[in-house]
């Protein structure tokens, strides 16, 4: 669960990206490849939009490095006995629409408007048996689906595939969620898809062993999917290939997944007047309480415990000396003090840092002195990753067969050990 810190300062990020017309121009590439691409309707639709997501998480920690892309269980509000007054859709979260479905309320509205019209008037929201469908899957020919298989496919369709049930939600949410072409637009896009990522992640790491999951795809067969579809085609419009969104990096060196909320009850779900009946006495309300199946101001009763065992006796041992025990580790916080730019250096000395004034203030607030960083700004060539030393052990930094993509990485976080140097400009 994000801390409310933390889910105002990943609103703010969307925020940022969307006044500086980032969210915009991501947006608009999942717009352009929303037809005629290997992204919908087939096998590559998974690991499409996990590259997809990277490259928005990447927009988001340029703002603030330390957040992920949340994801949005929406099992957890079919429970509810209506899922449209659930939090999600308060002004404190998404937003509430007006007459006209336009969203009107909310910590995204410095944005822009998006349209969620007709909220809850088709489709459904995900329910635990169709991921448990998913999960029990043992072909990935019924994981990474052929969703329009041609006559001539020997696979029958299964419509218990991800791509099939994750639609579902965009028909739920309408508006702009609705058509492939514009659903990008609404915010929720990204935690419905985050989710849509953890359960194929979760089938991956259950199903197939580790030096598996990168190579295991959907036999290319013409008669099945568009040849967009290959695992060997190219994954429009990035420099990859479909089989490329296979790879353990992802979830190896940029995130990974919190486990899923096991209990709607515990939660509190429902904005203030909606309703709640069967939730009486549990805290199921936001800030509320379930007063006569309505969501009401009040005091939130205290949530539910399961009773506690009784301790089972064993015999007193040697008291474990003091230096042992435990201790509460104090938490770093994040210092926003960073150079965009390598060249900010060397623009500060030639007195940019006053000639410039708009662009090093934002590009590079320390070389500007603008602020105190963290890191020692005299050192060039600093490892930025923990696995530095053990990938470079391994032989990864000067691998033959690295891919340029794995080569810029190395070049950005494992500079000592990837024998760089950084020319001053």
């Amino acid at each position: 669960m994000l801390t409310d810190n933390e889910r105002q300062r990943y609103h703010y990020a969307l925020t940022v990206l969307k006044q500086n017309g980032e969210y915009d121009r991501l947006s608009s590439e999942h717009l352009s490849i929303g037809i005629a691409s290997g992204a919908h309707s087939g096998p590559g639709f998974l690991p499409w939009h996990r590259e997809f997501l990277k490259r928005v998480e990447i927009a988001i920690r340029l703002i603030d490095p330390t957040l992920a892309i949340p994801y949005w269980d929406s099992v957890m509000d079919s429970y509810l006995p209506d899922a449209r007054q659930s939090i999600m859709f308060s002004p404190d979260f998404i937003g509430e629409t007006d007459a006209n479905g336009l969203v009107v309320t909310g910590p995204l509205l410095i944005g822009g408007h998006w349209k969620a019209e007709n909220l809850g008037m088709e489709g459904q929201l995900f329910h635990e048996y169709q991921l448990n469908s998913v999960l029990q899957q043992t072909n990935i020919e019924y994981v990474m689906a052929y969703t329009v298989p041609l006559p001539g496919c020997p696979y029958p369709p299964n419509y218990g595939a991800l791509e099939y049930t994750h639609s579902n939600i965009h028909l739920w949410m309408g508006g702009d969620m609705k058509p492939p072409a514009t659903s990008a637009n609404d915010p929720v896009f990204f935690l419905h898809h985050s989710f849509v990522d953890l359960i194929w992640e979760i089938w991956r790491q259950t199903r197939q062993p580790r030096w598996v999951r990168e190579d295991a795809y959907t036999p290319d067969l013409p008669q099945c999917a568009n040849p967009l579809h290959f695992s060997y085609a190219q994954m429009r419009p990035f420099n990859l290939i479909n089989r490329d969104g296979l790879s353990n990096s992802y979830t190896d060196q940029m995130y990974r997944y919190a486990p899923r909320p096991t209990c709607s009850v515990q939660s509190q779900t429902v904005a203030l007047s909606g309703w709640c009946s069967g939730f009486e006495g549990l805290d199921a309300c936001y800030n509320g309480q379930c007063y006569f199946g309505q969501c009401v101001p009040g005091p939130t009763p205290p949530p539910f415990r399961p009773p506690t065992p009784a301790p089972v006796l064993a015999p007193p041992g040697p008291s474990a000396p003091q230096s042992n025990r435990r201790r509460a580790f104090a938490t770093t916080p994040f210092v926003d003090c960073f150079n965009r730019n390598p060249c900010c250096d060397n623009w500060a000395r030639k007195g940019e840092c006053n000639s410039n004034v708009n662009y090093m203030k934002e590009y590079c607030k320390a070389s500007c002195q603008l602020c105190t960083p963290t890191f020692n700004s005299s050192n060039e060539c600093p490892d930025r990753h923990v696995s530095c030393h053990q990938w470079s052990s391994m032989g990864q930094c000067r691998g033959a067969n690295n891919s340029p993509q794995r080569k810029e990485f190395f070049l950005f976080s494992c500079r000592f050990f990837f024998l760089v140097v950084i020319e001053k400009y």
